[in-house]
């Protein structure tokens, strides 16, 4: 089973759980018989162990949490406790819907008519509860060269509530400091050579200072955080980029995403912050574009989360005219993109033509399972997420 199905749950309270499980009251039971095989085709576990407790019954394609209580149940500091442990649930981003032992034994059929109307919310609204969304922030050099811009974005992200990963880019800590070491940099289309010394120095630079200097400054906010690469966990697979006539070095695409292991810390609310730093399996780190990071893992977890990925960059968003900040176009979809790019033997075009390549990232991720994508300012990210700024990307 997968392990974001237990929420770090311990040893002991796993062997508690199977006691249990061999030890059902008589309206664990008739409750059980029910919702074991049920009209909705929901697999159900009894007894099962979440975090530091255990519930009675739990389906976790919808994060749903059934209780049961016992007369004891009626004592006050059992109702503090209750109270304090449904609020804990409910922090995971779980849906806890309670009942007495007297109504499962005596109104059965109300019972599940309560819980058929709880599924169909789940089912039909699966985010409700906030539990299931995912914000992807994606920011560059910019921001990470700028202290003051750095520490006054991570102090609006910390306070965003939900689920959310931060992908940060290089800035210019790495130049400088190969340039202080007389390591010779080379860069095609704006795009560094990483020859190996460059991996070392950008190594050191991205998955070391940087992503640590963020996750402290996350940690100062209140903001709980891990910092990683992809060779952590095999959190992200990737090959040596093979191009037909230029050699970009020990440069990084992107294979496959560990979803799974990234749910599994995104359940127990720890805040994820990537370096661009991924790994082949094989021993071989490999520098990869921030932006291509976060668009694949956008893709990757589309599955399990509802995903809205926003790249935040030096431009309010998209611009009908590059030198005018006030020109944003507040929504791009496919068809009127096809009116503001270039046609395909480069004629017309209402956009800068920088702006192409993050557009057709922002489609391909829309067209593998990922809701939505914004673009604009990092000092806007409140907004930004609201629709009050920047440009929001959708299919449609």
């Amino acid at each position: 089973m997968k392990e974001n199905m237990f929420y770090g749950a311990s040893h002991l309270i796993f062997q508690r759980a199977e006691e249990l499980r061999n030890s059902m009251t008589p309206a664990e039971e008739i409750l059980w018989k029910h919702i074991h095989i049920n009209e909705w085709h929901l697999k159900f576990r009894r007894q099962h162990p979440i975090s530091n407790y255990i519930v009675d019954f739990y389906c976790h394609g919808i994060k749903l949490v059934i209780e049961l209580d016992g007369g004891i149940h009626d004592l006050e500091d059992v109702k503090r406790y209750d109270e304090e442990r449904e609020n804990n649930l409910k922090e995971l981003g779980l849906t806890v819907v309670r009942f007495k032992n007297e109504e499962v034994l005596y109104n059965t059929s109300q019972v599940l008519q309560t819980i058929a109307e709880n599924i169909q919310i789940a089912q039909n609204t699966p985010l409700a509860d906030g539990g299931m969304k995912l914000n992807i922030i994606k920011i560059g050099g910019n921001i990470i060269d700028d202290e003051t811009k750095l520490s006054s974005f991570l102090k609006d992200f910390s306070s965003l509530r939900g689920k959310k990963i931060l992908v940060h880019g290089g800035g210019k800590l790495a130049t400088r400091l190969a340039e202080k070491m007389e390591v010779k940099q080379t860069m095609v289309d704006g795009r560094r050579i990483t020859d190996a010394e460059t991996l070392k120095i950008v190594t050191m630079v991205y998955a070391g200072y940087i992503n640590k200097n963020i996750v402290a400054q996350l940690q100062a906010n209140g903001c709980n955080a891990i910092g990683l690469s992809g060779a952590d966990g095999n959190i992200i697979l990737a090959h040596k980029r093979q191009h037909p006539t230029m050699d970009y070095g020990f440069a990084g695409d992107i294979d496959a995403v560990n979803a799974d292991l990234i749910s599994s810390l995104l359940d127990k609310n720890i805040s994820i912050v990537f370096a661009p730093i991924t790994h082949d399996r094989k021993g071989q780190l490999l520098n990869t574009n921030a932006d291509t990071i976060a668009q694949e893992l956008a893709k990757g977890l589309s599955t399990l989360y509802e995903v809205t990925l926003i790249y935040c960059f030096e431009k309010s968003g998209v611009l009908l005219d590059v030198n005018d900040e006030s020109s944003v176009i507040n929504k791009i979809d496919w068809n009127y993109y096809q009116e503001l790019k270039p046609s395909p033997s480069g004629v017309g075009g209402k956009i800068f033509a920088g702006m192409i390549p993050k557009l057709d990232n922002a489609f391909a991720a829309l067209n593998n399972g990922v809701k939505k994508v914004i673009i604009g300012k990092a000092e806007e990210l409140e907004s930004l997420l609201e629709g009050k700024s920047g440009t929001t990307i959708v299919n449609g």
